[in-house]
């Protein structure tokens, strides 16, 4: 994701554990199709896009608002919290 925000200033827009591959080790982003040159302002579709259970609340709640790489980050998280409550859940800890 950091690579292609700054290098393509590209947002992805739908990080998901879904949307993650993991290849020797290291993780990649699939499925960019949902993502958004980040020089384009305003809304690029008029209905909300992504997973809904990584998607960042403001964007949820106010329609017009705009996805920026703050919300990226934050659904980063909520992939990192999901992927260490499903390994919790797996191992009974």
């Amino acid at each position: 994701h950091k690579g292609a925000l700054e290098l393509v200033k590209v947002l992805h827009q739908d990080l998901s554990v879904g949307n993650i591959v993991i290849y020797k080790g290291k993780g990649h982003l699939i499925d960019w199709d949902l993502a958004k040159l980040v020089d384009i302002q305003g809304p690029q579709q008029t209905t909300r896009i992504g997973t809904c259970q990584f998607i960042f609340a403001s964007l949820i709640e106010h329609s017009y608002a705009m996805h920026m790489v703050e919300n990226d980050l934050e659904s980063s998280l909520y992939v990192i919290l999901w992927a260490a409550l499903a390994i919790c859940k797996e191992t009974s800890i």
